[in-house]
């Protein structure tokens, strides 16, 4: 199964390369661009539209993964696809008129609700059973808090791309032989994402972005995939080991949403001091900062791997001494960017004296 399914994520990968091209010809053509501005760390005006070119290709060879390998079941991906579509489509009327924030806001509820209301939810954490209404209100706060920490992170050329890669690889070996259709879809659409990649990495710069279309779509299949699999193997630790996986743009998230309540400005006001904007501050280059991230990221997906083949116990010890190590991470992070810019503020005035 793991090499048919290779053979479509190969055709995805293929499909994207060429694709992204044509995207970013069509957003010069109709000058569909991420403008600079003060808050953004990019120079020159970058086509937005990337999404589309995951999207597509990603569409094309899972469609024809599931419709051609007679193990798969095209019915028990339906739902997940056509949800996280409707969260694409709307995405990219975003990143075209730029869509009012409550509308944004409705559409990812719509698409949560039909989730949660087609019966899948996290069912239990560490083995306590969860009642039904507590488990439908748990995943859905937790697809709308990842749609959105997706969305929040993806503010460094290539930094979304390659914790959404890592994420859907892991969960993708997470769920073999549970959720083969599960597995195709993390499999091809990492692929998919891989091929956008070419194109998004700081190397020297991107010469594409993801979209609000893109970190949305991704951050929703992210979040949902795991829930369409009740394999008893995962389902004891199955929250805990998503909260791993995902634990960069779920902190920052949380981060942003603390330091905005603290100092009385809305939720959703833009800032520069985000995990990426903290490591460029401290002195690391793009392609440094993401260097950090992106082993970090791969670290953190192999210690979930590893524990989902241990004893329920001992797998749960294991992603909680991951949990704490990333609460400690993020702390040093905070307090070394803290002290730099400390420094380069008493730098100033020594100038101006």
């Amino acid at each position: 199964m793991i090499c048919s399914i290779s053979i479509f994520a190969v055709l995805a990968f293929l499909l994207c390369i060429a694709f992204v091209p044509l995207v970013i010809r069509f957003c010069k053509t109709y000058s569909l661009y991420d403008f600079v501005n003060s808050r953004k760390i990019h120079s020159g005006n970058i086509p937005r539209l990337g999404s589309v070119a995951i999207v597509l290709s990603f569409l094309i060879a899972v469609l024809l993964c599931l419709f051609k390998e007679q193990n798969l079941s095209v019915k028990n991906s339906v739902p997940l696809i056509v949800a996280g579509s409707l969260i694409f489509l709307f995405g990219i009327i975003d990143d075209i008129k730029n869509l009012r924030a409550i509308f944004k806001l409705l559409i990812q509820l719509v698409a949560c609700a039909s989730v949660v209301l087609g019966g899948y939810r996290f069912r239990q954490i560490f083995g306590f059973v969860l009642p039904k209404y507590a488990g439908m209100a748990l995943t859905f706060c937790w697809i709308l808090g990842i749609v959105n920490a997706y969305n929040l992170i993806d503010g460094m050329d290539g930094l979304c791309g390659t914790l959404s890669l890592t994420a859907l690889v892991a969960a993708g070996l997470l769920l073999r032989g549970a959720f083969w259709e599960g597995t195709a879809i993390c499999f091809v659409l990492a692929a998919s994402i891989a091929g956008f990649l070419v194109y998004n990495l700081p190397v020297p710069n991107a010469k594409i972005f993801l979209g609000d279309g893109g970190s949305q779509f991704l951050g929703f299949m992210i979040a949902t995939i795991p829930l369409y699999s009740t394999s008893a193997r995962l389902e004891y630790n199955k929250f805990f080991m998503m909260l791993v996986l995902v634990s960069f743009p779920m902190m920052d998230t949380i981060a942003a949403i603390w330091r905005r309540l603290r100092d009385h400005r809305p939720i959703m006001s833009p800032d520069k001091y985000h995990l990426h904007h903290k490591l460029l501050n401290i002195g690391f280059n793009k392609v440094q900062a993401l260097f950090i991230v992106a082993l970090i990221q791969i670290l953190l997906c192999a210690v979930v791997v590893f524990a989902s083949y241990q004893r329920q116990k001992i797998a749960t010890s294991i992603l909680v001494c991951a949990y704490i190590f990333m609460i400690c991470l993020f702390s040093a992070i905070h307090y070394v960017n803290k002290a730099v810019t400390r420094r380069i503020l008493n730098r100033d005035r020594e100038l101006r004296k």
